[in-house]
């Protein structure tokens, strides 16, 4: 397996950086409690990190499983899930990797991780958890908008897309998106809503403002019904 993750192997090894990150994202929680694990069993956290999420998802009675490039945060997340008593399945591998069966999950998280890369990888992800997902399953993911504090700073390396200077892993690629850019690649879901976020971050001392766009999407269970409708900053 190509490993993609040492940069985060090194950010993961800093114990400072722990506690924020074990702290799960509120529209996370919202989507935790406002499906059922009766309905929507089967989880993925892709790309989980110390597994903040996973970890809500499997508290909350859903079967979960967590996968990730770097060894360090595969490693935490399965002690942390056995120092709970959770059973939690983890694997790693990239986030395009085909370890799993077309149609096993219900529900696929992605925070703050498919726009590591250029645009044809971000859309290579988008189409990867289409196939994951069972029909009328769920996809929330988040990605930063074209007026976040990264954007346009380090080397362009495509067109939106650049060798990220501020971000906590310097010279990562990211690939930022715009409204327009998620409908045409949002192909096979239905979007549910999309709202962006704003403020502002700690980076290391220095106050960086961030735009982040968060995505509910919905794979449409027949061809032809996908429902592309504007939702930025408006939750149902």
């Amino acid at each position: 397996m190509e490993d993609k993750g040492q940069s985060w192997e090194a950010y993961w090894g800093k114990q400072n950086e722990h506690e924020w990150w074990e702290r799960p994202n509120q529209e996370v929680l919202d989507l935790v409690h406002g499906q059922s694990p009766l309905e929507r069993p089967n989880v993925l956290d892709l790309g989980c990190g110390l597994g903040r999420h996973a970890i809500a998802f499997a508290q909350a009675g859903y079967r979960v499983t967590a996968t990730d490039a770097s060894r360090r945060a595969i490693e935490h997340v399965s002690q942390w899930a056995k120092d709970l008593g959770l059973d939690i399945a983890t694997k790693r591998c990239n986030m395009l990797d085909q370890v799993f069966h077309p149609g096993s999950f219900d529900i696929v998280v992605s925070y703050n991780v498919i726009y590591h890369g250029y645009r044809e990888q971000f859309a290579s992800a988008i189409a990867h958890v289409h196939t994951l997902l069972k029909p009328g399953g769920l996809f929330f993911f988040t990605c930063p908008t074209r007026q976040d504090g990264k954007y346009g700073y380090g080397e362009c390396v495509a067109p939106h897309t650049y060798l990220a200077a501020k971000s906590v892993t310097p010279g990562d690629i990211h690939y930022f998106a715009d409204e327009t850019d998620l409908d045409t690649l949002l192909t096979g879901y239905r979007l549910l809503w999309r709202r962006q976020d704003t403020g502002y971050w700690d980076n290391q001392g220095v106050e960086q403002y961030y735009s982040n766009w968060s995505v509910l999407a919905e794979k449409c269970t027949h061809r032809g019904d996908q429902d592309v409708t504007k939702t930025m900053g408006i939750r149902p």
